[in-house]
């Protein structure tokens, strides 16, 4: 019996030595090859090496935008979101859990019980540390924590898949300085799963000048996650995954951030090394270029100061069609936008997330004028010794008044040059009716009023003029002459006519980004330089002459002005409200803003053009000579005084 039940184990043992040779020699001699592979792969590193994203500049080198170095205080995603609503979102919950508090027996040597009651209370008391040592609210820093869930939530199901946001830290107080992040990090073990982290942040030390230009960032959507792991994916050379995006990664969202998006982002580098110390191959991260505006930000701050209600101002340098202030107003400071995105939002009267530069048109009024002159008299439908006779209305006293109207008389028998200085509706109706529609568009296409205008920030909107195959009747031809009617332009195709003109003939599109430079439009518009001459003289006299529309409000005695006055009927803005108090909102609220689009646009010197401009305000209650004109003298003042008066 005995020897029956050893030779059983001696067999067993034979036959375990066999298939453990056997096996070690598949090992071996098979997959050898692939596991020593596989062990090296273990003792390799790939890091990621970060970037800086580019300066925005204005023209004399100040700094409107640039990465400031700080500190994050993040929170594990899992401290963000809970337990979860799956049963595997429970489950990665669970398994989190526990490795926290292996974490605490290990560092703190006690039982599983008492690590599982310092877990808890620690967990209690992350939210309330977070919020005295960083000094956000513990509301601002739920409502952190809610956006990272709800964004990354978003990714994930964009995606279809696990990303690897769901095992990182997410930043719920951006921004920290050092003396706040040391003083952080000293009480980072009284918290579970927070750590603060070396960053960056995009600042805007101007805050509020030249928001709507300069821009601001945004997180990637979901879809631009997915095309960016797609690229990560392909056998691509790594220095192109590298410049692409990832998730978690903020781009542009408007003005010069979006636009110069692919010269201000840099590329990641990259390492990659063997945890013995050998370096198997590195890619240095490229920093994003700094970007070039041609605005002067100094005159730009003093342009809104100037202004200091709902409206826009541009000026342009004559001879190179450089942008050297476009004021907004009302702004928003950008460095708070996130935070105060719903407030900004919410304002329907004010605006202040509208540019009014290039994004909003209006209606012109009669700063078209003289380009209804031009083209009347190249086309010969004029001449410069034409005359009509304005006796305050064209046929009647009830349709096509005359602004004099209003006195109860007329203007009297006016040439081209005197209808310029006057601003006659009447002189004007008689050109639009004699020109029609159909050439009326296709001379104001010349000055760029069909297109954009031009500076080639992404909201920038094209003009809107009247289709001449859809309205051909000889009152929207007269409309059209004096910039009312169907037609809609920017503060920008304004002043760019206006710098046109100073040029004679020469059109250049507004020059925003020096970078840019080789897309800037240049053309030549088909117009004698006597006919040229005849529009300045009468523009001069808009000013400069006591018949002026604008004489007693923008003469200058030391600088010679020229310039067109400009008053255009604007539908009343309104919004809703539930005025009745029923609850409910009303089909039509009350209109907040009523009044007219007051204008006065024009270039100095009148022998010398070097500046040309348009100050433009919303819902005026007086006209654009009267509103505008005074400010429009004191933007030529403040231009000669930074020097672009020469």
């Amino acid at each position: 019996m005995y020897e029956r039940r050893l030779k059983i184990f001696l067999i067993v043992v034979v036959v375990a030595i066999f298939v453990i040779v056997g096996r070690l020699a598949h090992l071996q001699l098979i997959q050898g090859e692939q596991y020593r592979r596989r062990a090296g792969e273990l003792l390799i590193y790939g890091n990621l090496l970060p970037t800086v994203r580019g300066k925005i500049l204005d023209r004399m080198g100040r700094v409107l935008a640039y990465d400031k170095p700080c500190f994050d205080f993040c929170l594990d995603y899992r401290m963000l979101k809970g337990p979860g609503s799956t049963a595997a979102e429970r489950r990665a919950y669970k398994r989190w859990v526990r490795g926290r508090v292996r974490e605490i027996r290990k560092r703190e040597k006690v039982s599983r019980q008492r690590a599982e009651e310092i877990f808890e209370r620690r967990y209690e008391q992350t939210w309330e540390l977070s919020a005295e040592l960083t000094g956000a609210t513990r509301n601002e820093i739920f409502r952190k924590a809610e956006n990272a869930v709800r964004r990354i939530e978003a990714i994930r199901r964009g995606v279809g898949g696990p990303i690897r946001e769901e095992n990182l830290a997410h930043a719920v107080v951006p921004g920290l300085n050092e003396a706040t992040a040391v003083k952080v990090r000293a009480r980072l073990d009284e918290m579970i799963g927070a750590s603060v982290h070396p960053s960056h942040q995009r600042w805007y030390p101007r805050g509020h000048d030249a928001c709507h230009i300069v821009g601001r960032l945004r997180p990637l959507k979901a879809e631009e996650v997915r095309q960016a792991r797609a690229i990560w994916k392909t056998d691509v050379p790594i220095e192109a995954k590298l410049a692409g995006n990832l998730s978690g990664d903020l781009v542009g969202s408007v003005g010069i951030e979006r636009l110069c998006e692919g010269l201000l982002r840099g590329s990641r580098g990259y390492r990659r090394g063997r945890r013995t110390g050998r370096m198997l191959n590195e890619v240095h991260a490229r920093f994003g270029s700094d970007v070039h505006l041609t605005i002067d930000i100094e005159l730009q701050q003093a342009l809104a100061g100037l202004l200091g209600r709902p409206g826009a101002i541009v000026v342009l340098d004559v001879p190179t069609g450089e942008v050297l202030a476009m004021v907004s107003l009302p702004t928003y400071d950008v460095n708070t936008y996130r935070r105060e995105y719903d407030r900004l939002s919410r304002d329907q009267v004010r605006l202040p997330l509208w540019d009014r530069t290039v994004a909003i048109r209006y209606p012109p009024g009669s700063t078209v004028k003289p380009l209804a002159a031009l083209a009347g008299l190249e086309t010969g439908v004029i001449t410069p010794e034409k005359t009509f006779h304005c006796k305050g209305y064209l046929h009647n006293p009830h349709a096509f008044r005359c602004w004099i109207w209003k006195y109860h008389r007329g203007h009297g028998d006016l040439n081209v040059v005197g209808a310029l200085e006057q601003s006659c509706n009447v002189f004007f109706y008689n050109v639009g009716e004699r020109l029609g529609v159909r050439r009326q568009v296709e001379w104001l296409g010349k000055f760029g009023f069909a297109d954009r205008p031009g500076t080639l920030l992404p909201g920038e909107r094209k003009g809107l003029l009247p289709d001449p195959r859809r309205v051909r009747n000889v009152g929207e031809a007269r409309q059209l002459a004096i910039g009312q009617g169907q037609a809609e332009v920017t503060p920008m195709h304004v002043a760019n006519a206006m710098a046109t003109i100073a040029r004679d003939g020469e059109f250049r599109s507004p020059l925003l980004v020096r970078e840019l430079k080789s897309k800037q439009q240049v053309r030549r518009i088909p117009v004698s330089a006597e006919h040229f001459r005849l529009v300045k003289e009468g523009l001069y006299k808009v000013v400069n002459s006591p018949h002026g529309t604008a004489y007693k409000h923008a003469r200058d005695t030391d600088i010679e002005i020229c310039g067109k006055t400009g008053t255009a009927e604007t539908p009343d803005r309104r919004i809703r409200i539930d005025s009745d108090g029923d609850g409910k909102l009303d089909r039509w609220g009350p209109a907040v803003c009523t009044g007219d689009t007051a204008w006065f646009a024009g270039f100095a010197p009148y022998r010398n053009p070097r500046i040309a401009f348009v100050v433009m305000i919303e819902y005026s209650d007086t006209g654009g000579g009267q509103t505008c004109g005074p400010i429009g003298r004191q933007v030529v003042r403040l231009c000669r005084a930074f020097g672009y008066l020469k």
